[in-house]
């Protein structure tokens, strides 16, 4: 995670404010995230190219992690991401799009005709925290991480109805087989849907 107008980039602009790693950052124009998103994506199809990052200022260049998630009606086509601050907003929009489009292992990579259906999700981590077990996790509202020895598996916010499934998923993406030995880590979010204010 609808074909409509939002799809083809034609949404209202709106304005919001992020608050993500202990820091508020300026209001921006969230149809501008959206359209680098697309933008990104549609170039690579085209080209096999990244874009060029564009002359973007104010929230573009605060170093913010950021997941891009796909989704085509109901289903998830895609999504990657970080929670590392080390890049600038910008950087991570186009990488993390692309990466979500084309070299998600879990899914056949987009084309240009099924972008056309496809709504851009953009999630906002914040700073994971560890926990003891899944009795303080609450899937509705925060997503969780669980580690072994450096293997990560992420679950988004609302990507599992239930504690347990989003545990089941976690430990799949990072293939995890062992959950003993694991760590258990969870994070709130702020998430964004194209198309939706």
């Amino acid at each position: 995670m609808e074909k409509s107008l939002a799809a083809k980039g034609r949404y209202k602009p709106y304005l919001l404010t992020i608050l993500s790693m202990g820091l508020i950052f300026p209001v921006f124009s969230l149809d501008a995230v959206f359209s680098l998103c697309r933008k990104a994506i549609k170039h690579y199809l085209d080209t096999g190219q990244k874009i060029q990052i564009p002359d973007l200022s104010g929230i573009f260049q605060e170093k913010i992690p950021v997941f891009v998630s796909l989704r085509r009606g109901n289903q998830t086509r895609g999504c990657a991401g970080t929670f590392s601050a080390e890049r600038s907003f910008a950087e991570n929009l186009i990488d993390f799009s692309i990466i979500a489009a084309t070299q998600d292992f879990r899914y056949r990579a987009i084309d240009e005709q099924e972008l056309e259906e496809i709504m851009i999700q953009i999630t906002i981590p914040g700073k994971p925290i560890e926990i003891s077990s899944l009795a303080s996790y609450n899937p509705e509202s925060e997503g969780l991480v669980v580690e072994q020895r450096g293997r990560y598996g992420v679950v988004l916010p609302r990507e599992a109805r239930t504690a347990q499934y989003a545990l089941k998923i976690a430990l799949r993406n990072a293939g995890i087989d062992d959950v003993q030995a694991a760590r258990l880590l969870k994070f709130k979010a702020r998430i964004f849907l194209e198309g939706k204010k």
